[in-house]
């Protein structure tokens, strides 16, 4: 299915895939647990093969959570939570170093032009870590 799809198709189809499940299945990384979707609740059958494709998204998510915060950050709040560029700008500009008072860019709020081409290059980091896993 990964082959399919291109990254935008892939993590819209992650975020989910990473939300549903019961609102016990929560763990401390912010959304319900992988093991939520794997074992099946009642009435509800599991596709193995779709479960192993988000779970190698799962997986890349994992690695740029450690080694890259940000584009971990903008790519769980755009694909699992939905948030629109604007909105993704708006929070950005509010906890971005350097848009805080003493940073470079205070006292201006980042456009969403700017944060649509950083949310680009976080997809395209994971693009590049499934196809390394693959």
């Amino acid at each position: 299915m990964i082959d399919n799809l291109n990254i935008k198709e892939l993590l819209t189809a992650w975020g989910r895939w990473a939300s549903r499940g019961s609102s016990q299945s929560f763990t401390n990384v912010g959304y319900k647990s992988a093991w939520a979707m794997i074992l099946p609740s009642p009435g509800r059958g599991v596709s193995v093969d779709y479960d192993s494709d988000m779970l190698d998204v799962e997986h890349a998510m994992s690695y740029l959570k450690v080694h890259g915060r940000w584009s971990y950050r903008l790519l769980k709040l755009k694909y699992l939570y939905g948030y629109s560029y604007n909105r993704l700008a708006a929070k950005l500009t509010r906890e971005l170093p350097e848009y805080k008072r003493g940073g470079d860019k205070a006292g201006q709020k980042m456009c969403d032009k700017h944060c649509k081409k950083l949310v680009d290059e976080a997809e395209q980091v994971i693009e590049l870590l499934i196809k390394e896993e693959a």
